[in-house]
């Protein structure tokens, strides 16, 4: 069937104009394609004044497509692989830059000879989804707000959320029963050096798998090396991470001072499926 689009704000079925690309739906919701190339499904007039950044946005571009977290790519390609079928619909959650889309479009034909994959991606900032159409990521974007995806229910294959909060069920509701979700969280370990930094008794914690109901965990993955960042790159990677609002002036302008030659990264990938039967 492919991808099918819902209208977000009844919920009804969205038919697209052939000339414009945009959708409507029967009561009269109308959603425009933008010049860049991606979907607005969410006025921007609404939108908190949220996101990072242009500059922050192009920090965290540079710096990921410098290969840095090539490892996880590689491991998140090796997971998804044996899964997918012909015209599958994978879609990536909170897809910031499409950075993660265009990396695994580039690895997964070579390990599923060359299968038709229909990509998406949806974010909530209208930097990052912008910037994803300016790097030609290969899928379907949509600026949307996570608590409403414009899209019909049971009409994904595979989702994945890379390192962001999962929220709310509406990522159940668009899974395809016994669809396919890799989440991605931070292990115990993850940059450790540069927490070091910012919490001054720093102690491992066991990373918690927050899951909604109607998931089960099917397998679970630990990926863990090490990097060499300048002070620069540190402070890029800090500022990924939901605790960089922790850290003052003075100890990001330490961490930038700083060179972190062995920096730990450590994730947990969680394989989970959605069951016949929700909870």
């Amino acid at each position: 069937m492919g991808l099918q689009f819902q209208c977000p704000t009844c919920g009804s079925a969205l038919m697209q104009h052939q000339a414009s690309q945009g959708f409507y739906c029967a009561n009269k919701h109308h959603f425009d394609k933008s010049e860049a190339g991606y979907w607005i499904f969410t006025k921007p007039a609404r939108q908190k004044p949220t996101g990072d950044s242009r500059q922050q946005v192009r920090a965290k571009r540079f710096l990921l497509e410098s290969g840095i977290f090539s490892p996880l790519v590689e491991k998140m390609a090796a997971i998804i692989a044996p899964h997918l079928k012909a015209d599958d619909c994978l879609l990536d959650y909170e897809c910031a830059d499409g950075f993660y889309l265009r990396a695994l479009a580039s690895v997964l034909p070579k390990l599923t000879n060359e299968l038709n994959v229909q990509y998406s991606g949806v974010a909530d900032a209208e930097n990052t989804i912008f910037a994803a159409a300016k790097a030609q990521t290969p899928a379907a974007l949509c600026l949307s707000t996570s608590k409403v995806l414009p899209f019909a229910d049971n009409c994904i294959d595979f989702i994945t959320v890379v390192d962001k909060p999962l929220k709310g069920k509406e990522c159940v509701r668009v899974l395809k029963d016994q669809g396919l979700m890799l989440q991605v969280i931070p292990g115990a370990r993850h940059l450790w050096q540069i927490r070091e930094c910012i919490y001054p008794e720093l102690t491992e914690k066991t990373p918690q798998i927050n899951l909604p109901s109607g998931l089960i965990v099917k397998e679970q993955q630990q990926l863990q090396f090490s990097l060499s960042v300048t002070g620069e790159q540190a402070l890029v990677l800090l500022d990924m991470t939901p605790y960089a609002w922790r850290a003052s002036e003075q100890v990001k302008h330490l961490i930038r001072t700083k060179a972190f030659d062995t920096l730990e990264i450590d994730f947990v990938l969680v394989l989970a499926q959605k069951s016949l039967i929700e909870s």
